[in-house]
């Protein structure tokens, strides 16, 4: 049973095509009465106007809390899944075309990032469609991602060219397409708007400004700048909170734990902000603190208009939390939390004058990012303010625009007992000088290009738990017809018919795992079989099936793969647990690239260029070691890839052990089966490493061995064991056959 709500001209489509693949659908925002569970929830996130657009954000994630427990009961014995489909740009609202007025519905995908963490049972995605693709091809497009084997995939774009568009964090901006140079940095005859800046990491930020730039500045705050009152004057901190307890004592009041905390806080904050303008001064920046909540346009207005034409920049760094789970939202906190990012930023710069503003910064945060559990409403804003930043990028590309996606400071929101719970999970804060210097680079030169940017570790706050699979283990399908047209397969062909190598059939193992479990790291396959395999003739297979069950609650799973008929094709258990321990190969030969590989020539080899990656014989003893070097173009645009594992540099080892079987047996060989696979780091595509061959022993149909791929100076990299390869009539005129090729 599906249940679609929202609105737009894709409602209906979108129906039409569920209803035709079978399913009951129901339209509104409420399950239909007595329904004990829902397989599909789909919301199309569509509005015009600011405060139209907050209240879809608002109701979408209402939706998704009240329909979670139904879609959790479903998730036991099928895919339940939660879709949104928004219509920004067909690249999730990240290219700035959709403009500002459309940017806030991008901020669904912090939703559905934080519900994937806190319902790991579901499938969650966002949808972005391009405005142009008509009707018919998003409902296919919806469809394809619908049943989309990769689970922990939760954004994908769809643009008018047909490019599929997903996010993940790049290293550094490309220094091809810089764009445009951007505003210079400011400085004294600047002054820049700042929201939430008076106190916390936001004034930390500003003061380091301040000190490089001598920036002027305007704080708005909502606490108001009042007198300290009597019963405070002279009192530390830590005495606030008893000096608080005796006033209300000696005014009759009852001195309850929130009366006392409420107005120690007050006197904290106002000596806070006293605190940050005498700091700003001294730096020699001008400084004034507004009292006014950025919520109020009015008040927004009233307050800058002296100031308006002086105005230069924005840093936008307000905020206010709500935590509590999906399920558990209420809507005033969503509106509340929502409002200060969004409805904050839209009344600042509308009180500004657009053409003289030539700085933006917003604080964002990893919490939209990556998704935070507990913190819903708060990574849809974030998300939503990033969306905002690449609009007016693309609106005034000369305007320096940055959203800083935070990870958690060392300080600010982050209590001690929090500061330990990261630890706990190996979660690096972000220590106040470091951020403080990232933000001052903001304004630098080489900084211009920054749109929206990621400071911290590039990992979630909160992780996605693996969710328990059906108890029959999942199904997931794969079609071989792009794998068929690759030109890697092409060249991995014996007697000239393609085939598929096992290290593709392991990753295809390896990827089936990470789309069963999301966030489960596979450190070890055990016991690999290749039972018929997979041949590119007449009679090839045209999908696999491959089942993945997970053993007894164990962090092991069996992965088989047969095809559409029910024929074994693969087979292994894949083992999962924290990273293997270091290991070394030691005595290997010293010096440069050994001698030439005749190998690809002589018949000892059958693969063709894109898998040509032995370079040279350093040892041809019975410990045989060569070296190896070779680009990863991929197979099938990387369908047969799994986190740090490439096929294409796996098939190495394979070719190390039929090259040992040649220069010891004189004898062709296939291998056949694995004992294990032993991941301990990705294979380095396009540097130099090392294969050894060794502890071989002999079969009766053939040889077993171990063969270990590692680094010049012998850290381990992958490492298999007991490889059995046996020979078969005519396999030796087949390798020369494709050496003449």
């Amino acid at each position: 049973m599906a249940l679609l709500a929202g609105s737009g001209e894709l409602l209906e489509p979108l129906a039409g095509a569920l209803r035709a693949r079978g399913w009951t659908v129901h339209t509104g925002r409420e399950a239909p009465e007595g329904a004990e569970r829902l397989d599909l929830v789909v919301d199309c996130v569509e509005a015009d106007g600011h405060e139209a657009q907050l209240a879809a954000l608002r109701e979408t994630l209402l939706l998704a809390g009240r329909t979670q427990p139904l879609l959790e009961r479903a998730a036991g014995d099928t895919r339940a899944a939660f879709v949104t489909v928004t219509r920004l740009d067909g690249r999730l609202g990240l290219s700035g075309t959709a403009g500002v007025e459309r940017a806030v519905p991008g901020g669904v995908t912090g939703l559905v990032k934080t519900l994937a963490i806190e319902a790991p049972a579901l499938f969650c995605r966002a949808l972005d469609l391009a405005p142009e693709l008509p009707a018919g091809r998003c409902a296919e497009v919806f469809l394809a991602e619908l049943y989309d084997a990769e689970r922990a995939l939760t954004e994908v774009g769809h643009a008018a060219d047909g490019t599929r568009v997903t996010v993940t964090p790049a290293d550094e901006v490309d220094p091809s397409s810089p764009g445009e140079p951007g505003a210079a940095a400011p400085g004294a005859d600047d002054l820049l708007v700042v929201t939430g800046g008076a106190r916390g990491v936001t004034a930390s930020c500003v003061l380091g400004l301040a000190r490089q730039h001598r920036t002027s500045l305007l704080l708005l705050g909502r606490t108001p700048l009042t007198a300290e009152p009597g019963w405070a004057s002279g009192v530390a901190e830590d005495g606030l909170r008893a000096a608080a307890a005796a006033e209300l004592k000696r005014s009759g009041a009852k001195p309850s734990p929130r009366a006392v905390e409420a107005m120690a806080r007050e006197v904290t904050g106002v000596r806070e902000i006293r605190g940050t303008l005498a700091d700003l001064r001294a730096a020699g920046a001008g400084a004034e603190y507004l009292a006014v909540d950025v919520s109020d346009a009015d008040a927004v207005r009233e307050a800058l208009a002296p100031h308006r034409a002086r105005v230069t920049g924005v840093v936008h760094g307000a905020g206010v939390l709500a935590d509590g789970l999906v399920r558990d939202k209420k809507a005033g906190d969503v509106d509340r939390v929502l409002a200060t990012k969004l409805t904050g930023l839209r009344n600042v710069l509308g009180a500004l004058d657009g053409e003289r503003v030539r700085h933006v910064v917003l604080f964002s945060s990893v919490a939209g990012f990556f998704g935070n559990r507990g913190q819903s409403d708060y990574a849809m804003a974030n998300e939503a303010l990033n969306r905002w930043a690449c609009a007016l990028r693309a609106r005034a590309p000369r305007t320096r625009v940055t959203s800083v996606n935070w990870g958690a400071w060392a300080g600010g929101m982050v209590t001690p007992a929090l500061e330990k719970m990261f630890a706990e999970r190996g979660v690096t804060l972000i220590p106040v000088e470091e951020g403080v210097r990232y933000f001052v680079e903001q304004f630098s030169a080489e900084r211009a290009a920054d749109t929206v940017c990621v400071v911290g570790p590039r990992s979630p706050l909160s992780a996605r738990e693996p969710a328990p699979l059906p108890a029959g283990g999942l199904v997931l399908r794969r079609d071989l017809a792009a794998t068929a047209a690759d030109p890697v397969i092409a060249d991995h062909a014996v007697g000239g018919v393609p085939v598929l190598p096992a290290t593709a059939a392991v990753g295809g193992l390896l990827g089936a795992v990470h789309r069963a479990a999301p966030g489960t790291r596979v450190t070890s396959v055990r016991q690999f079989q290749v039972h018929k395999g997979v041949v590119f003739d007449d009679a090839r297979p045209d999908v696999l099936e491959t089942t993945v069950r997970q053993v007894d609650g164990a962090p092991e799973y069996e992965v088989s793969v047969r095809d559409g008929s029910g024929r074994p094709r693969y087979r292994a258990l894949l083992v999962a647990g924290p990273a293997l321990a270091a290991a070394r190969v030691t005595g290997l030969p010293q010096g440069g690239g050994g001698a030439p590989v005749p190998y690809y020539e002589d018949g000892t080899l059958f693969h063709g260029p894109a898998l040509r990656g032995i370079t040279g014989v350093l040892d041809a003893g019975r410990r045989l070691v060569l070296a190896a070097r070779l680009a990863d173009p991929g197979i099938a645009r990387g369908a047969w890839q799994a986190p740090g594992y490439s096929p294409v540099l796996s098939d190495l080892l394979l070719q190390a052990v039929l090259v040992w079987a040649r220069v010891h047996r004189g004898e062709a060989v296939l291998p056949t089966a694995v004992g294990e696979v032993e991941l301990l780091a990705p294979l380095p595509a396009g540097e130099p490493f090392r294969l050894v061959v060794d502890a071989v022993s002999e079969t009766a149909s053939g040889i077993r061995c171990t063969v270990t791929a590692c680094t010049p100076d012998g850290r381990v990299l992958q490492r298999m064991r007991e490889v059995e390869a046996v020979p078969s009539p005519g396999l030796a005129a087949k390798f020369a056959a494709a050496s003449r090729s």
